[in-house]
């Protein structure tokens, strides 16, 4: 099957974000010894509101309460999957961190076949084992022991991820995509300093030169540009195919925790790779939904 620019587009910009978010892990994880969780959320998701809704105020004219109504409900699950995401990284290490979070691509088709009466192909499944698999190969060093606290709140973060990217498929048919990813970082925001606000209260928060500079990355690369490439690559793509490129992120994460930190590659890691190719040739090789075809 030959693909199509728009699918190329489509898949170039998902796999740039999977590229960025991969390199946001051991930033969240040092900046966490600087700021709570939801404080973190909200300034990231506070400052990526103002550089969107600068880049984007031609596409917020003419919103409606329903658009605004969509805004918030994927701004909730954005904001929810995240704090407990970063949550959960307190308490368990990166690369479990960034394999858990990725059980969204198994979700993702499922949640699209129970709300939304999705039709699925057996690649689509086949496509998502494999892809978990060669993540855990990569991520999972076999001497971290069973499931902690900080695992299972990445599991549950994992379930929200999915309910996100079936959220931004479904709003993006029935209003503008730029429009949509300023008004769920401004919810995302907004509900990020509310839970601060009740439940973080007191804790100190350090202003250094790492702190701020890591709060820059998540917000402006992380947030505004990763984000914003996802919802636009999203627009293109269906959201279990999207999933699928999106997991990538754990990926290029242990590829920067070798290329920065020096981090030897193993056999085990080496069949990871393997087997996350493979999973990209089904997945790339199966003729998909095509949106609005006429």
């Amino acid at each position: 099957m030959q693909l199509s620019r728009k699918e190329i587009l489509a898949d170039g910009l998902l796999l740039l974000t999977a590229l960025i978010w991969g390199g946001a892990f051991a930033i969240v994880k040092n900046t966490l010894d600087s700021f709570p969780p939801a404080a973190i959320i909200a300034m990231r998701y506070g400052i990526a509101t103002v550089l969107t809704g600068i880049a984007f105020r031609r596409h917020l004219r003419g919103l409606t309460g329903a658009d605004v109504a969509r805004g918030a409900l994927v701004g909730l699950l954005l904001c929810a999957a995240y704090i407990v995401q970063t949550i959960g990284l307190a308490y368990t290490t990166a690369g479990k961190n960034a394999f858990l979070t990725t059980v969204y691509v198994m979700l993702v088709p499922f949640f699209g076949l129970v709300f939304f009466r999705q039709k699925l192909r057996r690649a689509n499944f086949v496509a998502a084992g494999m892809m978990l698999l060669g993540i855990g190969l990569l991520s999972l060093d076999g001497e971290s022991g069973g499931l902690n606290r900080g695992d299972l709140l990445t599991l549950v973060c994992g379930a929200l991820f999915a309910g996100h990217i079936v959220a931004v498929e479904q709003c993006q048919r029935k209003m503008n995509a730029y429009a949509l990813i300023v008004l769920q970082f401004g919810f995302s925001a907004v509900f990020a300093l509310a839970y601060t606000l009740l439940f973080e209260r007191g804790v100190t928060l350090e202003f250094n030169a790492g702190s701020v500079g890591g709060l820059l990355y998540l917000a402006i690369f992380s947030t505004t540009i990763a984000m914003s490439l996802q919802n636009i690559g999203q627009s293109m793509a269906p959201a279990s195919h999207a999933s699928i490129l999106l997991s990538l992120e754990s990926v290029f994460g242990v590829l920067f925790s070798c290329l920065l930190l020096g981090e030897r590659v193993t056999p085990k890691m080496l069949a990871g790779f393997v087997v996350i190719f493979a999973a990209l040739m089904v997945s790339e090789l199966t003729p998909r939904e095509r949106k609005n075809a006429a």
